[in-house]
């Protein structure tokens, strides 16, 4: 085991493959970089991904809100910040922040869940955690991601149906969650008449989706100056959260 690590920063610039026609970095390539941030910060306190399949564990992403100040474009040069707000009981907290030339883009609070793999069942947090990572007490957000239930039974004005591919599943074995931000980001593309980019979401994962289920529903509801939504197969509610476009882009 290595030693625990302080909140740690990562460089990269935003490449083409990672922008969508307007050289907007996709919300799904966000979301790939805070795992990616998440990694490093975890490999380097020596409880990577791969020593902790070796373990049957996992860390698993419950909620995430996400609030776009400025969206990155292709080569922006970024300073990726991430860190441990540590944990209780069944829960760990994990903050971002993403700058540009001193300006801050991305902020968001992240909520995880510890997983026997094999069992399927959620762990407390090991004391362990203790060595991989220290605690910090700063915040990305003014907000408590404890408090945030999203609404599951609502009747969506607008719905559309997503296939699977093969591709769409992670070494986990479920479809990753970068993709449930790219599912809503297409659906947004085609229900505003002026393409509008998501100034934050806020998304509680409730059931994975499995193998071997070929399709999904995504559907959306205006509520007041919110947009609530929800992935589900029948009977199954697979995610659900709210988000905020900005008002004109």
């Amino acid at each position: 085991m290595k030693g625990r690590t302080v909140k740690i920063e990562i460089e990269r610039q935003v490449g083409f493959y990672e922008v969508d026609s307007h050289f907007f970095l996709r919300f799904k390539s966000l979301l790939n970089l805070f795992q990616d941030s998440t990694s490093v910060h975890s490999d380097r306190g020596g409880c990577g991904i791969r020593w902790l399949m070796s373990q049957k564990r996992a860390w698993v992403l419950h909620r995430i809100c996400v609030h776009v100040h400025r969206m990155p474009c292709l080569g922006d040069d970024l300073r990726i910040f991430t860190w441990s707000r540590g944990g209780k009981g069944f829960r760990a907290y994990r903050d971002f922040e993403i700058f540009s030339n001193g300006q801050k883009l991305v902020s968001a609070a992240s909520l995880f869940l510890f997983i026997d793999l094999e069992r399927k069942k959620i762990l407390k947090i090991p004391e362990a955690a203790g060595r991989w990572y220290t605690v910090e007490k700063e915040q990305a957000l003014d907000m408590n991601i404890d408090e945030f239930y999203p609404n599951l039974r609502f009747e969506p004005e607008i719905s559309e149906t997503i296939n699977i591919r093969p591709s769409d599943y992670d070494p986990l074995g479920h479809v990753n969650n970068a993709l449930y931000l790219d599912f809503l980001e297409n659906l947004v593309h085609r229900v505003f008449k002026n393409t509008k980019k998501l100034q934050q979401v806020v998304i509680q994962f409730h059931n994975e989706i499995p193998k071997g289920l070929d399709r999904i529903e995504i559907g959306i509801q205006q509520k007041n100056e919110l947009y609530e939504f929800k992935l589900f197969s029948s009977g199954c509610i697979h995610a659900a959260g709210t988000f905020m476009p900005f008002n004109s882009f």
